[in-house]
This record gives structure tokens, C-alpha cells and sequence, in this order.
């Protein structure tokens, strides 16, 4: 059997079985009269029965309605969002739904970085202890954000985290003003430490996490110290999880990060080129993760769709009708039969706008399948304000 026939295939099974197993989606399915013998290709993909972003939402409570037959019995945990929105989507997911997802970030980080490659690891992140300390509960189980799920992908690495609780700093904010404010931000002579380090000894490295986190801190460390690392042919940035317009979870900067500035501010400070950049893209509501290249043709990063795991559809933002033309925005609907065992995720429709490029192959780096842009966002990234529930300071000597 050919590989697109065994997708679709798997695709037909797994629309049935969640109509069969969760009565949210069967509903759905009915009220569009939608066929189920049907035989899906690559024309009428646009025909499948999707879920919203919104019925994930927090604040619509039915994200328990989305589970898949026993599922909430043997729930491994809920997926929790990082709602820029202040409304995070809950997603419940089996171990095995897990694993698939760790899978999907791993191998689009493999593909598009030198992950397999590069031992030394500074991550703009806590480490997993200090996540798993941070967890709701909904419905007597236990909530995590999804930075829980895909951490270990690092495993065996030598890890250097740089985001912490900072107690002497908390004190004293609860001290002066009255209020509980955790003070977590990012250790900054650890990170002057280790680039040192790094330039001195020519270590291969890999940077990575939230673009929102690298431009603050190291713009703040240019000013302070005014000084550049020799770099070259050993250094690597991967940025992923959104902050390119300032907000990240419920932290707000109040300023924007421009994608080709970033590139360019970052090739400056460390003397790389920009082949030595990737991105990823990834949403709470699906198991798919995306990776990309940054394009000069596009000045922009561009992510790629692997036809063996998923497809994409862009729909008119008013029609929601599917978008067949390229150059044209629409919001992102993600649309696979693994992974999703444990919820209604077998299509699922984003309130990301993208723009696809190509629908079939990169006229950069030859990699087949459609290419796509993200550019921007039908909910607004209204964030909490850092006075909220952190007071940050990026950079700290």
C-alpha cells in the first residue's frame, strides 16, 4: 500500500472511531451530514468535521466533552496551554498521545537542527522540576503546560537552564510592595558564563526557546557589556513557542520582535549565518509540530508540512471556506490521524493566520510537500502584564 493511501486510510478510521467515541464530535459530524464512507483525498479534505479553538477553551468548559471514550479514567494528565489570551486550552491526552507529541517536536528539531549532532544546550527555559510545580487541576486531575510533555527530547544533553525563581528577589518584592510576586527571570551570569565558555573552547551549541526571551536579554547584555562572540560554524538558534509579538504565556513585554532584525541582531552578536536558524511551530490542540528555515526570498521563517504525519488547510478568516489559492491568508486548520487517541484532534481548526506559499514542494531547500507562513493571530495576545504574576528582570550581572 502506497504511503498517502495508508494515510488516508488511517485518516477515514480515526474520523469514524471519534464520532463513535465522543458524542461532542458524532454531533457535529451529524449536524453537516457528513459521510463517512466517503473516500478522502487530497480535494475534499476540506469536507472533514473539525473542532474549533474555542470549544478547548478554558472559560467554554468543554474540553472534558472532547474526550475520547474512557479516556478521562486513564488520563495521563491535562495539556495545558500557555494563553497568551489569559483563556488557555485544556487537552486531555493519554501516555501513548504524549509520546507521539514528544515525537513530532524531536523530529522536526532533528530535521531542521543539528539536535542529533550538538551536545551543549542553553535553553531560555526552568528546568522540568520547577514546571511540574506549576499545575491546576480540572475536574480531580492534574494540568501541566505542555513544555512538560516535550522537555525531555533533550535528554542526555548538557544542559545549561537559565530561567529561575529567584527567593532573595521575592522576598524583597513582597517586602517593598505588599503583593506576592514571584520574581523569575533569566540568570544572566550564567548565560555570560556559558557563552564564554563556549566562544573560548569552540563548543558546538545549540540555543533555544521563545525569540521573545533571546532579544530582550541579549540586547539588554549588548548594552551592558558591549561585546560580540566569535561563533562561527559552531552555534545554533531554535526559537519556537510564539513571543514574536511581544507575548509569551502571561508575561507581556510591550514590544514586538522583528523576525529579520532578530536574525540580523543575532548573526552580529555571535558571527554566524543564517542557515544556522530554525523554528518551529506547534499548537496545544494537536499532536503536529512544524519545522522551518528562515527564507531570504520571504524574509521570513518558513515552516514545512510532512504529508507522512498531517495535513493543513488555510480557510477564508470570513467564509472559513478552504483556500486553495497560495499567497493568501487564512486560519490554520491541522489535520491528522495520529496522536490523537485520546480527544476529539483528528481536525482541528486554530485561530493562527498563515499564508501558504507552496503547496507542494520549497523552492529553497527542495523539501517536498506545502510550505506556510505565520502571520498572525485572530485573537488578540492580550497577556496578563508581568505586573501580574511576575515581576522579570531579564538581565541580571
Amino acid at each position: 500500500m502506497r504511503e498517502e493511501e495508508k494515510f488516508f486510510q488511517n485518516l477515514s478510521s480515526t474520523i469514524r472511531e471519534t464520532a463513535k467515541e465522543c458524542d461532542l464530535y458524532r454531533k457535529i459530524c451529524e449536524k453537516v451530514e457528513y459521510d463517512f464512507d466517503k473516500t478522502l483525498n487530497e480535494s475534499n479534505l476540506g469536507d472533514i468535521p473539525y473542532i474549533p479553538w474555542s470549544f478547548f477553551k478554558q472559560s467554554n468548559d468543554k474540553f472534558k466533552e472532547l474526550l475520547r471514550g474512557n479516556t478521562f479514567e486513564n488520563l495521563e494528565y491535562w495539556m495545558e496551554s500557555s494563553s497568551t489570551s489569559g483563556d488557555p486550552s485544556i487537552v486531555g491526552r493519554l501516555k501513548s498521545d504524549i509520546e507521539v507529541l514528544m515525537n513530532s517536536y524531536n523530529r522536526v528539531f532533528t530535521e531542521f537542527s543539528e539536535k542529533e549532532k550538538v551536545k551543549n544546550l542553553i535553553l531560555f527555559a526552568p528546568k522540568k522540576r520547577f514546571i511540574n510545580k506549576i499545575k491546576h487541576t480540572f475536574y480531580g486531575k492534574n494540568s501541566y503546560l505542555l513544555y512538560k510533555s516535550i522537555v525531555d527530547i533533550w535528554e542526555g544533553k548538557n544542559i545549561h537552564y537559565l530561567l529561575q525563581f529567584f527567593l532573595g528577589r521575592t522576598l524583597w518584592k513582597i517586602i517593598t510592595t505588599f503583593k506576592i510576586r514571584a520574581v523569575v527571570a533569566i540568570n544572566g551570569k550564567k548565560l555570560e558564563s556559558e557563552l564564554g565558555r563556549v566562544e573560548k573552547n569552540n563548543i558546538p551549541t545549540i540555543m533555544a526557546n521563545s525569540p521573545l526571551w533571546m532579544h530582550k536579554v541579549l540586547n539588554d547584555f549588548y548594552e551592558k557589556r558591549k561585546r560580540t562572540f566569535d561563533m562561527s560554524g559552531h552555534f545554533y538558534i531554535i526559537t519556537g513557542g510564539g513571543g514574536w509579538d511581544g507575548v509569551k504565556g502571561r508575561i507581556k513585554m510591550g514590544n514586538k520582535v522583528d523576525k529579520s532584525q532578530f536574525i540580523q541582531q543575532m548573526c552580529t552578536l555571535f558571527n554566524i549565518t543564517k542557515d544556522k536558524f530554525c523554528d518551529n511551530f506547534a499548537a496545544t490542540e494537536s499532536p503536529l509540530a512544524f519545522g522551518a528555515h528562515w527564507s531570504d526570498r520571504y524574509n521570513d521563517f518558513v515552516f514545512h508540512v510532512d504529508k507522512k504525519y498531517g495535513r493543513i488547510l488555510a480557510r477564508d478568516v470570513n467564509t472559513l471556506e478552504p483556500i486553495k489559492n497560495t499567497g493568501q491568508p487564512g486560519l490554520l486548520e491541522l489535520i491528522t490521524p495520529y496522536g490523537v487517541k485520546s480527544y476529539a484532534g483528528v481536525a482541528v481548526l486554530l485561530d493562527d493566520i498563515i499564508q501558504v506559499e507552496n503547496w507542494n514542494y520549497c523552492p529553497e531547500c527542495g523539501r517536498e510537500g506545502p510550505i506556510f507562513r505565520v502571520t498572525g493571530r485572530l485573537t488578540p495576545s492580550i497577556g496578563k502584564g508581568c505586573s501580574s504574576l511576575f515581576s522579570l528582570d531579564a538581565y541580571k550581572l
